[in-house]
């Protein structure tokens, strides 16, 4: 599907020139926040599975542009004891002075038992900023402590420095210089390689955790790392954003046995936070996370984590298929509690969760090819493999209705 591939690139790459970012979503008032800043590496995704180095010439410059747009408004300077900057970072940080349209109603009754419209209006664009990191909405957003802990109007986006939005942003600096080398543009390849190395420098003093092993978001208010188990904190792996050695991803691997993830054998859990009712958080498992995490470790080149990805790959497989098997649906997202044996579709937050759907047969689909061959000697998914036949089937029926 390279054609559809280009396409979806080249509509995402006109929202940046008439916009200067991607929005939220593809309606007018999503124009005051961006989605996370993934188009760069899906340009060089396509770029390496098509080897169309002339689309990617001509989109250069506008995905330089969405770069500059996390640059100019989403940017922060790390400062040493003297006030002196060290590094950049990046935040989610929308700024909105009404509630959000889609749920207007939701937002307004949030902020109204605050006083001024100050707070209202603050109030207001930390849930939009949450809503931009793609994570809306979670804990991880919330208070973690107090009377506060883990409720809506505790709302802190602003005060985190998310780990995953800066392994994204190191990606797309180091994806950069490597697209203007090819370019011949080496000016270009000399600032995108000094933001890389600001970046992996980011990452190792802002979030990596040396006790715990693992990067945790950051706390600006409280100068501390959050110090909760997120699926985010592996999502570095999936970035390369640190220095490529045999530890970190060993370290990785043995935090997520530490804090009882890997128990959960149908995926991986957003979060631990088993009270939360919101639903970036708790037994829901998300494809795009899942794959990352599958991707660090397979891309480790280390036999063992890359029998680590293997096993987290082929169980997402079987226990989505059962699922599709059970209930002619693909879910957004998976609850995956390990206290009964049948995956379902996830809940919580704002609405019932969706079918179709488009992020979780993608991840089916690339787990498929790069690790269909697995099912073959295993006799609990040897039916596996008519999942792709089925898939088709399904896409085909569609069409024709």
């Amino acid at each position: 599907m390279y054609e559809t591939a280009r396409g979806v690139i080249k509509n995402l790459g006109y929202m940046v020139d008439n916009h200067g970012f991607v929005p939220n979503g593809g309606r007018v008032y999503y124009l005051t926040r961006s989605q996370p800043p993934l188009l760069i590496p899906m340009a060089y995704e396509y770029y390496m599975s098509t080897g169309d180095l002339e689309f990617v010439m001509d989109i250069l410059p506008t995905l330089e542009k969405e770069y500059e747009f996390w640059v100019k408004h989403r940017q922060g300077w790390f400062k040493d004891k003297e006030g002196v900057a060290q590094f950049p970072y990046y935040q989610y940080k929308a700024k909105l002075k009404v509630p959000r349209p889609e749920s207007y109603r939701e937002d307004f009754e949030l902020a109204e038992h605050l006083e001024t419209q100050e707070q209202k209006i603050r109030m207001w664009s930390e849930v939009a900023s949450a809503a931009e990191t793609g994570w809306d909405f979670s804990t991880r957003w919330f208070s973690q402590t107090g009377d506060e802990k883990h409720r809506m109007d505790s709302i802190r986006t602003w005060s985190i420095i998310p780990v995953d939005l800066n392994a994204f942003m190191c990606a797309n600096a180091r994806i950069l210089a490597s697209l203007y080398e090819i370019a011949g543009d080496f000016q270009k390849v000399k600032i995108f390689e000094k933001r890389y190395a600001w970046a992996k420098r980011e990452m190792r003093e802002l979030h990596w955790n040396e006790t715990d092993g693992i990067w945790y978001d950051y706390d600006v208010e409280r100068k501390t790392h959050s110090h909760q188990y997120y699926v985010s904190n592996a999502v570095p792996l999936y970035a390369k954003c640190y220095d490529e050695d045999d530890v970190a991803p060993h370290r990785v691997h043995q935090y997520l046995e530490r804090e009882g993830v890997l128990k959960y054998k149908k995926g991986l859990p957003t979060s631990l936070a088993m009270g939360s009712s919101q639903q970036w958080d708790k037994e829901n498992a998300w494809p795009p996370m899942i794959h990352m995490v599958i991707e660090g470790f397979r891309t480790t080149g280390d036999l063992k984590l890359m029998k680590v990805a293997e096993t987290m790959a082929t169980s997402w497989l079987t226990g989505t298929y059962q699922s599709f098997i059970r209930t002619h649906a693909m879910f957004e997202k998976y609850n995956v509690t390990p206290h009964t044996e049948e995956t379902s579709g996830g809940g919580g937050g704002e609405y019932e969760v969706q079918t179709g759907f488009g992020w979780t047969n993608g991840v089916i689909l690339d787990l498929l090819d790069k690790y269909g061959d697995q099912f073959a000697s295993n006799p609990a998914i040897s039916t596996i493999k008519s999942l792709q036949n089925t898939l088709v089937l399904v896409v085909v029926l569609y069409i024709l209705s």
